[in-house]
């Protein structure tokens, strides 16, 4: 279901708006604080930010999510735990939500999120130094230099807005 829903989200605005109204932002919310960090949990993570962000992308859907209950605390508490595919989801997802004025104001009041995210950029600079002083380096250099670009746009975006 959730692949018929990113499908349809990703090509019409009527299908976002049908899903909101019938509840899917509290549906996808839910389901996203009831998955672990099996494989087959993650997938369906994956679907569900993909979801989101698809909705994310009209103004007036945004804002809807932005008001759920809770839902921008979950959707960055992901974005800091993931590690894998869901990180960048999450990341495009929280930039369209941080391109209105309640997306900023709202995690401008979570400074205990936005502590986390600072120290996430923090060691993802470390990382990326060490990376490169050691020329023996491990496969994955390029994922952390990735990660800490996503990472340091959220931070410019809630800073700079």
């Amino acid at each position: 279901m959730a692949i018929v829903q990113n499908v349809a989200t990703q090509h019409s605005q009527k299908c976002c708006e049908t899903l909101v109204a019938a509840g899917a932002i509290k549906t996808l919310l839910k389901l996203i604080r009831s998955v672990s960090r099996s494989i087959p949990d993650q997938e369906v993570l994956k679907h569900a930010l993909s979801t989101l962000r698809n909705l994310a992308r009209y103004p007036d859907l945004a804002q809807v999510l932005i008001d759920a209950d809770g839902s921008l605390e979950l959707i960055v508490s992901e974005f800091l735990r993931n590690k894998e595919e869901g990180y960048y989801i999450a990341s495009q997802l929280l930039k369209k939500l941080f391109l209105t004025p309640k997306g900023i104001q709202t995690i401008r009041s979570l400074p205990a999120l936005l502590k986390r995210l600072h120290n996430l950029v923090d060691d993802l600079k470390r990382r990326v130094i060490m990376e490169k002083r050691n020329p023996r380096s491990l496969p994955g250099k390029d994922h952390n230099e990735r990660r800490l670009k996503e990472a340091s746009e959220l931070l410019k975006l809630i800073t700079n807005s």
